[in-house]
């Protein structure tokens, strides 16, 4: 650290030199004796400190949470010689928001002594960041010499999108042959019951149904459909985004797409997620706590990335796009491209359903009430209504969720949507 003057110390030197050119300018006297004083205070105080000695520690509660969380950080200054007076500060993202405490102090310590200083934040949304920059002042005890230090130790915290629990999820229709909750249509071995039939040969003896045997007078056995699991692929759309932080249409995707593979891996499926923008990135299908956080470090990154170029989801291998999976896109269905690419799976026999956030209502909440945008606004629904229309003509199954409601509402209508076009079908 290099000792500088401060600006007290320039104003003072200022006022001198004012004093003493009024002086010779003049010829009065007077005003030299007048500059007397502050010429003593500043000899005085130019002679800069030694070199204070000091040692920082910077600590923070969690270094993974979700939004809406409280994070606690500790800062503990030792001084190993006398501090006349030293400033902290440590600057904050704008997505962190000081809820109580101070992120900037000031204090003087003697050799020997240590001093602790937390306040509490609260994390707005989700991202990516790192605490621990601290810049430090400090200053001689006349306040005419200062130095300043970056301390660095960076401590790089992940911020996960809100994760709402959901109780009805969209069913796959064609399981995966693998143990799972969902109950398959076909009889095979399982625990669910399914039908009762007569005994015929190469039939176990644990699958005879003694009461209905006794009461028909004939052996009988009672089948069972067998539980499988399901491939869920989360797709979702970064190639546009509409309205304000925390509240834009990518960050009510991500929102609902972290409750989705929460809900799902609980039933012990396999997801995954395709981040369809301006970068085709995927995390191939999987279970377990280590895909959701796979998945979750997926949705942290995600952000908008706009491109000229056309993204082929034929360059998804078939390990992160399984066939017959189950694909939940969630887009504010601004970017023809991305509603393109949704009916392409479709025609490719995925079973596709479309979650539409409503990129009106976030328009609305981030630009001012007027007349003019209001009548945009209802132009522009009038738009989306034809554009799901043709969605569902083309045999998409498509629900639309405003973002801020929460995304259980929406799923029970798509559930019971998808419910009645297969008792139809």
């Amino acid at each position: 650290m290099t000792p500088r003057l401060t600006r007290a110390a320039q104003s003072w030197l200022g006022l001198v030199a004012l004093a003493l050119s009024l002086a010779l300018l003049s010829g009065r006297p007077e005003l030299v004796l007048l500059a007397t004083p502050l010429v003593l205070y500043l000899v005085a105080g130019f002679q800069p400190a030694a070199p204070s000695l000091y040692r920082l520690a910077h600590e923070v509660s969690a270094e993974r949470l979700f939004e809406g969380d409280r994070l606690t950080v500790t800062f503990t200054l030792s001084a190993r010689t006398r501090i006349d007076s030293i400033e902290l500060v440590e600057p904050l993202p704008p997505t962190l928001q000081l809820v109580s405490g101070f992120n900037r102090v000031a204090s003087s310590l003697h050799a020997g002594q240590s001093a602790s200083w937390s306040y509490e934040i609260r994390c707005l949304r989700r991202g990516q960041f790192a605490l621990g920059i601290v810049h430090v002042r400090l200053r001689n005890r006349s306040g005419l010499w200062a130095a300043d230090a970056r301390h660095g130790n960076p401590t790089p915290l992940h911020v996960y999108p809100y994760v709402a629990p959901l109780r009805c999820l969209p069913l796959p229709r064609r399981p995966r042959t693998v143990v799972g909750n969902y109950i398959a249509p076909v009889a095979a071995a399982g625990v669910e019951p399914a039908d009762i039939r007569p005994f015929a040969p190469g039939d176990e003896i644990r699958h005879v149904n003694w009461r209905a045997s006794l009461r028909l007078r004939t052996l009988h056995v009672t089948t069972h459909h067998p539980e499988r699991n399901a491939d869920v692929v989360l797709m979702l759309d970064t190639l546009a985004e509409v309205g304000a932080p925390p509240r834009t249409t990518l960050d009510a995707s991500v929102r609902a797409a972290a409750a989705l593979a929460r809900a799902y891996l609980a039933r012990r499926d396999r997801v995954g997620m395709i981040d369809y923008g301006g970068a085709l990135r995927w995390v191939k299908p999987g279970w377990g706590p280590t895909q959701l956080e796979r998945l979750l470090d997926a949705l942290v990154a995600a952000k908008p990335l706009f491109t000229y170029v056309r993204k082929d989801l034929a360059m998804v291998p078939p390990r992160g796009l399984p066939p017959g999976a189950l694909v939940i896109a969630l887009s504010p269905l601004i970017d023809v491209r991305f509603v393109d690419a949704v009916a392409d799976l479709a025609a490719r026999r995925f079973d596709v359903v479309v979650v539409a956030v409503s990129p009106i209502d976030a328009t609305r909440a981030s630009v001012p009430r007027s007349v003019l945008n209001d009548l945009a606004c209802r132009l522009w629904a009038l738009e989306r209504r034809a554009q799901i229309d043709d969605l569902r003509r083309r045999g998409l199954a498509v629900v639309e969720w405003s973002g801020d409601e929460p995304i259980q509402l929406a799923l029970v209508l798509l559930s019971h949507r998808r419910s009645r076009r297969s008792a139809v079908a």
